[in-house]
């Protein structure tokens, strides 16, 4: 089954302790919190957020600042942080307005932003129409 998008993909825990097996190198630390990017538990993907950060200081390395900025843009999308993702991806989209995969990693980002405020908005819609529900029955049975 393929994902939906980029934001479906998921690491399997194999993959992750094989990951941590690893050395500690810097491409291996790159390659650890990509995999930790796809965990579906979010401590881990904090985890590859707070590895990607240290990467994207050192700007010495700019291939691999790109590759951290682009993944701390997508952990920030999985754990629903939608405006810190956009934010970064703007960012890198600034320095390098011909990016693709920023580019559409920004237009799911911004489709799922609205698709859960369509959501939100339908909640709250809801949670009215039942408050005004209860209170219109309880003026019924006052009568």
């Amino acid at each position: 089954m393929q994902p939906e998008s980029i934001l479906d993909i998921r690491t399997d825990n194999e993959t992750i302790l094989a990951a941590r097996s690893r050395p500690v190198t810097r491409e291996n630390q790159i390659y650890l919190a990509i995999v930790l990017v796809g965990s579906e538990n979010a401590a881990e993907i904090e985890e590859g957020v707070a590895i990607l950060e240290e990467i994207a200081k050192d700007t010495d390395h700019s291939e691999d600042v790109r590759i951290a900025v682009y993944y701390l843009a997508l952990a920030h999308a999985r754990l629903q942080n939608y405006d810190r993702s956009t934010k970064i991806l703007d960012a890198l989209l600034s320095v390098e307005p011909a990016n693709l995969q920023a580019s559409e990693l920004r237009k799911v980002v911004q489709k799922k932003m609205k698709k859960e405020a369509l959501l939100g908005l339908g909640l709250v819609g809801g949670a009215a129409a039942l408050i005004g529900g209860i209170v219109i029955a309880g003026f019924a049975f006052k009568k």
